[in-house]
């Protein structure tokens, strides 16, 4: 586990003695509460009491039939801490001030707050909640409450982490699909006659596509090899379909190479014909070999190259869209999404390795997805000047990072086009 990883259990106190841990000496001066904001200084108080709550999200499913009932353990709950103090003294109303300006600096997973308990220690958390009350007959104090979440992990410290090739290949579900697909039985004549045609549909793909000649004859020589097998007379399931995947990957290679290359951006990759093979990939959900199936048999093995084409194709447009700049606009990455949904949806996946396979190359995929538009940046119009920390907050952008991406003269009155992430 990282060091960026929330750690369930609690911190250590300051001594397992409550005593020590106070330092309820006459020689040295008691520890108090404090509470510390992102990149402050730690602002005491004097601790009243302390409530602290956690526990686990359960599901529990009810049989009204049978009796009984069955719980299921998913979570932990966010452990949060709810505790009551009191600033005291002569100038407690200075205390105030500046425990009131702590608590408004925002926080979060990755910029916590500290929270500092002598007989509990030292919490990283997110503040949820504070108030502050005061009553007419007791003068020189305030009494506070404070509502806190222990810090967790931030989306972007997730995305960051995991990397979505690294938690699953396109190419390996593709060859998962591969073999489940050669342990079917097949009408020899329809199975063949379901390659032509899956052939005919990726040399009309590539017809379209936009790259380098060479590039583009070495993808046709991968599609033709599906004929030349069928022109050999091999009639192995197996074969043609690892032939079929490495001519389809050979585009997806293709494409998402020349994107990378800064040489060729501009002429090849930001053609539209570019993007709109990519979504011949994923309109695949409405594909079915242009041939007659008459016996059961043929039947299932057209449906079964069906399968097999749905499968591989969503495969490649996960291999491409895992790849794809971060210049795509949200509204284009949402129509990926959702044809990349309907495709999944689709596709048979009653055996459980293509299942799982499939699962673990949507969550890739989405992490991918998330972590762009995260990182994407935003613009938006400020018609009436406002201070920086409020547009910190409204914005959910650090004020730093505000500052980097804008020309900020007067931190008090920020108005017109303001760029954030």
């Amino acid at each position: 586990m990282s060091e960026a990883r929330f750690d369930i259990a609690l911190p250590s106190p300051y001594k397992d003695k409550w005593r020590e841990a106070y330092r309820a000496d006459k020689d040295d001066n008691p520890r108090l509460s404090s509470y510390q904001p992102p990149n402050g200084e730690p602002i005491p108080f004097i601790y009243k009491d302390i409530e602290y709550s956690g526990g686990q999200s359960v599901d529990t499913a009810e049989y009204p039939f049978n009796g009984l009932w069955s719980n299921e353990t998913l979570n932990q709950k966010p452990q949060s801490i709810t505790v009551h103090g009191y600033l005291r003294g002569e100038y407690y109303l200075q205390q105030r001030s500046v425990f009131l300006a702590a608590l408004i600096v925002r926080t979060s997973d990755d910029s916590p707050g500290f929270f500092d308990h002598p007989l509990w220690g030292r919490f990283k958390v997110v503040v949820d909640n504070y108030n502050v009350s005061e009553t007419a007959n007791e003068n020189g104090q305030c009494e506070l409450t404070l509502t806190l979440k222990r810090a967790g992990v931030s989306l972007e410290t997730r995305a960051l982490e995991l990397s979505p090739k690294e938690i699953v290949k396109p190419e390996d579900a593709a060859l998962t699909a591969v073999k489940i697909f050669s342990k079917t039985n097949f009408d020899i004549r329809m199975l063949l006659q379901a390659f032509g045609a899956i052939k005919a549909r990726l040399l009309a793909i590539t017809g379209i596509l936009q790259l380098p000649q060479n590039i583009l004859n070495g993808i046709t020589n991968e599609i033709t090899g599906i004929s030349n097998l069928i022109a050999q007379g091999i009639q192995s399931p197996m074969l043609l379909a690892q032939a079929f995947v490495n001519a389809c990957f050979s585009i997806a290679t293709a494409i998402v190479s020349v994107g990378e290359t800064a040489q060729t951006v501009g002429k090849y990759f930001s053609g539209q014909n570019n993007k709109k093979a990519v979504l011949n990939f994923l309109s695949a959900s409405t594909w079915t070999p242009p041939i007659e199936a008459v016996t059961v048999l043929q039947n299932e093995t057209k449906k079964s190259s069906e399968n097999l084409y749905r499968t591989v194709s969503l495969c490649v447009a996960a291999e491409i869209l895992i790849s794809i700049d971060d210049n795509t606009t949200h509204d284009q990455m949402a129509g990926y999404w959702s044809l990349y949904t309907k495709l999944e949806n689709s596709i048979n996946l009653e055996a459980p390795d293509m299942y799982e396979a499939v699962a673990d190359m949507r969550s890739a995929l989405s992490l991918k997805l998330r972590q762009s538009d995260m990182s994407r940046e935003l613009k938006k119009t400020i018609e009436k000047p406002v201070p920086l920390l409020f547009l910190s907050h409204y914005l959910c952008c650090d004020e730093e990072q505000l500052r980097g991406m804008n020309f900020i003269e007067d931190s008090l009155l920020v108005s017109g086009d303001v760029s954030y992430v």
